[in-house]
């Protein structure tokens, strides 16, 4: 009985697409900041009391 080979799935043999990994981290970086400065004005108002 020969012994059968392992097979991977198709996406671990593909290189890693670095053009759509770095415009991800570039959108999840500004959604970040969006979200942060746009706390920031309820803050200074709670401060200033």
């Amino acid at each position: 009985m020969a012994k059968k080979k392992k097979t991977f799935p198709s996406f671990v043999n593909n290189p890693v697409d670095f053009t759509l990994v770095i415009t991800i981290l570039l959108l999840l970086s500004i959604g970040l900041v969006m979200v942060l400065s746009a706390s920031s004005p309820s803050a200074l108002a709670e401060d200033r009391k």
